[in-house]
């Protein structure tokens, strides 16, 4: 059976058995914009979730709002695609997902276990992003709390495809570079004129407007924000 033109959100009642999961209210939803197609919650905070749109998306298991199984996408509502789904509604009544853990768990465990302190939050962290990416070409690397190497090479916010969906309390530090490396087009046959400009300044600026404490790597000419220390 196919869904586009349909109410995905019907044809799923009418054909799960929903166990004790509650179905959810859907608000309405733009042609082109990705939404929660179908929702049963449980009592514990599980849920069951179809996200997109009703004739293309996934499904998954969500704890507190953190997927906490592996995402299945659908192009139409088969007997194959309900089969998963029954399967997933099947394991989350069973109580399979009650004691996993969830990434802000790992987080938690993980700071406690090192005896991390805080010093950034998610508005710290928005403030300060939203604005270095008006800087075009800045140099960043960064460090997460779960990682053992620290990266050696810097690299820039357009080119980390990842770092903008991450969560950012995965963050134990944050490195911004001084300076960039700039070209300058000199025409066809001679080759791009490579300069240097520090943008230390503006970068402090920044820093200090959203009241946000650094300190200055010697080694790496880089300004250091500590998300935990």
């Amino acid at each position: 059976m196919n869904t586009i033109g349909q109410n995905l959100q019907e044809i799923l009642l009418r054909n799960l058995n929903p166990q004790s999961g509650r179905s959810q209210p859907i608000s309405a939803q733009q042609d082109d914009q990705c939404s929660i197609q179908f929702q049963l919650l449980w009592k514990n905070g599980i849920a069951f979730t179809v996200r997109g749109w009703p004739h293309f998306g996934w499904f998954y298991v969500e704890k507190d709002t953190q997927i906490v199984s592996p995402a299945y996408d659908y192009r139409s509502i088969d007997e194959r695609t309900l089969s998963v789904m029954q399967h997933m509604i099947d394991e989350i009544e069973a109580g399979k997902h009650n004691h996993k853990k969830t990434l802000k768990d790992k987080i938690r465990e993980t700071i406690q276990n090192r005896q991390l302190s805080s010093f950034m939050n998610t508005t710290k962290w928005r403030e300060l992003i939203g604005a270095i990416s008006e800087i075009k070409a800045l140099p960043i690397k960064y460090k997460t709390i779960f990682e053992n190497d620290c990266p050696q090479e810097f690299w820039t916010l357009d080119g980390d495809e990842f770092f903008l969906s991450m969560d950012k309390a995965l963050i134990e530090w944050f490195k911004i570079s001084c300076t960039i490396e700039k070209q300058e087009y000199l025409g066809q046959l001679l080759k791009p004129k490579m300069s240097v400009v520090s943008v230390r300044d503006e970068v402090e600026s920044i820093l200090r407007r959203f009241s946000i404490n650094y300190v200055y790597d010697e080694n790496d000419n880089s300004l250091v924000i500590y998300g935990y220390r």
